[in-house]
């Protein structure tokens, strides 16, 4: 009962962080099965297990009558209950891919009732009277007390558990200390007085869509700035982030970590050990050391050491972005971010503004570099290049104090306790767009993506723009949101664009009802020989 009534609570409360191991919760109550009759489905819980009780009490108090056709109707009760979970369970392995632990409990406990209930009609044993009767219902109500004085403080703890803790404040020092470090991977004016850090995760699309403001960035700035990639892979999320982090290192260790980087953000829909092999080859490196190395896991310590520092100074997710003494979290806007870069060059006496350095030079892998760049260097003081000269001072001890931003496009476990949208598949997709006309289609992509090929009738909103443009979307019609699919429509991927921006929508006061992911993408409507159209309209 306890197990349902929690998530009852959690499926009426879709804003509110459902704790789980994993994200499996999360995906099942954001798909469509979460829901029957228009009734979450823990609701059917609750009545199962609340019919299971009044049972159990009405077979104490049946008397000889009464009692054989009580224990039959909990045998029938609990079978049913068995049937469901064996469906839902089949769901979860077959469908969503992904298990609830909530659920699986549940599962687990109406097969051990229903076991209970064959073996008691076997046992024919008689039922309780007078004293032993009322006996057996006081020790049913000392339970339900015992159970209120449990479960009510886990309730709380349960509901508050998604609730993250504040930042601590962060010394000048411990920033000195581990914000960057001797080995990092430093481009552009490595004598520059400003610092821009950023904190990356090479499987996260929000990283891959912020790169392009890196890029911006370098090319604005390169020639007064220093640029710093440090790794922060968020393994919980994406299970190949980790030996990508150290297949750049392994590239570093042959002078082309900055080609690495930039090919393995645009490779993020397979980053596989396979693949990271292929694409050593590909950026013209020696394949038998890259392959010794990365098999060795040799540079598994630097991208740990990388992840420490991150969680020391407050990194909770990628990407995260240092200017300075300031911290950008999740992907930068640009007038922000250049304006903060902006501050910090006046502040220590450097020229704001247009680009003074040659452009962006093309290596021989075709990769964009700036002109001035290396692939590490020794920063034996750090603090120097954070920006600490004149009007560049730490905060005073606390950064936190100076935390310029929350973007909506983050990608974090946390993202899976926020409001979801329903997921769907292809039958859905093209069921909705077959029985209603009004139905709307919003690609997510970028808009030469876009004009490559959608969806018919789909319109084109990128989902950088999302945050901006959301006012535009009609609150009257069935809102679908997809993209490329390239990254195999994973239930579990809550970092996708076009889940991303269905929870900037829902966070707008949306009808969930109304908004819609179809997870498998573009990719999965042609691989099902479905229509696509082409162009920008």
């Amino acid at each position: 009962m306890f197990d349902s009534l929690y998530l009852w609570w959690a499926y009426t409360s879709p804003s509110h962080p459902l704790a789980c191991l994993g994200t499996g919760c999360d995906v099942a109550r954001s798909s469509s099965y979460s829901h029957f009759g228009g009734l979450p489905l823990p609701l059917y819980g609750v009545a199962l297990y609340g019919a299971l009780a009044l049972l159990a009490v009405g077979e104490s108090l049946g008397g000889r009558i009464l009692y054989p056709i009580i224990r039959y109707a909990t045998l029938i009760v609990a079978a049913a209950g068995f049937v469901v979970s064996l469906l839902l369970s089949g769901v979860e392995a077959f469908v969503l891919h992904a298990w609830c632990a909530w659920c699986v409990l549940s599962a687990i406990l109406v097969t051990l009732i229903l076991a209970l209930s064959i073996f008691g009609i076997a046992r024919r044993s008689d039922p309780p009277e007078g004293a032993l009767a009322l006996e057996a219902v006081r020790g049913q109500f000392a339970l339900f007390i015992l159970a209120l004085i449990i479960g009510i403080p886990s309730f709380v703890r349960l509901v508050r558990s998604g609730e993250m803790a504040p930042l601590r404040p962060v010394s000048s020092a411990l920033l000195e200390e581990r914000l960057i470090r001797p080995d990092s991977h430093a481009t552009g004016d490595l004598e520059s007085p400003v610092t821009i850090v950023e904190f990356g995760d090479l499987e996260c699309p929000m990283c891959g869509l912020a790169q392009k403001s890196v890029h911006k960035m370098l090319d604005q700035y390169g020639s007064r700035v220093r640029f710093v990639f440090r790794h922060f892979p968020l393994t919980g999320i994406h299970p190949q982030a980790e030996k990508a982090a150290e297949a750049s290192e392994c590239a570093a260790a042959q002078g082309k970590f900055w080609q690495a980087e930039d090919l393995f953000y645009q490779k993020q829909s397979d980053l596989s050990v396979n693949a990271l092999k292929n694409y050593a080859a590909e950026l013209g490196l020696d394949t038998n050391e890259f392959d010794r190395c990365l098999s060795s896991g040799m540079m598994a310590s630097r991208v740990e050491q990388d992840v420490a520092d991150g969680k020391a100074l407050g990194v909770r997710f990628p990407p995260t972005f240092f200017v300075g003494h300031e911290m950008l979290v999740g992907v930068p806007d640009d007038q922000q971010l250049f304006g903060l870069i902006d501050q910090q060059l006046e502040a220590n006496n450097a020229s704001p503004g247009s680009p003074s350095h040659p452009p962006a030079t093309q290596n021989p892998e075709g990769q964009n570099t700036p002109a001035k760049s290396t692939q590490q260097e020794s920063a034996s003081q750090p603090g120097a290049a954070l920006g600490t000269g004149a009007g560049g001072t730490l905060g005073g001890g606390d950064i936190f104090a100076q935390i310029q931003s929350q973007s909506s496009l983050a990608c974090s476990p946390d993202e899976a306790k926020l409001q979801q949208a329903t997921l769907i598949r292809t039958p859905e997709a093209k069921k909705l767009l077959d029985s209603n006309p009004k139905t709307l289609f919003v690609d997510v992509r970028s808009s030469e993506d876009f004009a490559s090929g959608h969806i018919p009738g789909a319109i084109n909103i990128p989902v950088e723009e999302i945050q901006q443009k959301w006012g535009t979307l009609p609150r009257n019609r069935k809102i679908v949101f997809y993209e490329g699919g390239e990254r195999g429509g994973s239930p579990d991927d809550v970092c996708a664009f076009s889940r991303a921006a269905a929870r900037i929508v829902l966070a707008h006061g949306f009808d969930r009802a109304s908004v819609t992911v179809y997870q498998d993408g573009l990719k999965g409507w042609k691989a099902a020989g479905l229509p696509v159209a082409k162009g920008s309209g």
